[in-house]
């Protein structure tokens, strides 16, 4: 059918593509252009991110790498829980402080951060950049 032709396929050069998480857990599947399994998922250092069943995420491949999920739409989704490992958490006043190794939970239906947040000396956006940009780096 010459419909069958237009169905768009990752490009080499790690074009990215949007799909929707159909198996999460012990592994991961996303339907895509069709169900790839066995997706690697990517998050900032320090942070453990698994993607639920039906939530729709961005997938990049590179050159002769296995694709990988590297972030998820934000939107209605969003997790009834976060957690944050930590070996200790301090509540000092108008800040908390948390040191690794543990773990803490901040609960609620809504958990909001205002302010810049840094991670490992670098603001969130630059670290997400940098992260991004060594993912994206072996494409050449």
């Amino acid at each position: 059918m010459w419909l069958s032709g237009q169905h768009k396929r990752p490009a080499d050069q790690g074009e990215g593509q949007v799909g929707v998480i159909t198996m999460s857990g012990g592994e991961t599947a996303a339907l895509l252009d069709c169900e790839r399994r066995g997706l690697q998922v990517y998050s900032p250092a320090g942070y453990h991110w698994t993607p639920k069943v039906g939530q729709r995420v961005l997938v990049i491949q590179g050159k002769g790498e296995i694709p990988c999920v590297v972030g998820a739409r934000q939107g209605g989704d969003r997790a009834d829980a976060v957690t944050v490992e930590a070996r200790s958490l301090t509540l000092l006043g108008d800040r908390v402080e948390a040191a690794a190794q543990g773990s803490a939970a901040l609960r609620g239906a809504k958990v909001e951060l205002e302010g810049e947040i840094y991670v490992n000396g670098q603001t969130l956006e630059e670290y997400i950049i940098a992260l991004i940009m060594r993912i994206l780096g072996g494409l050449g």
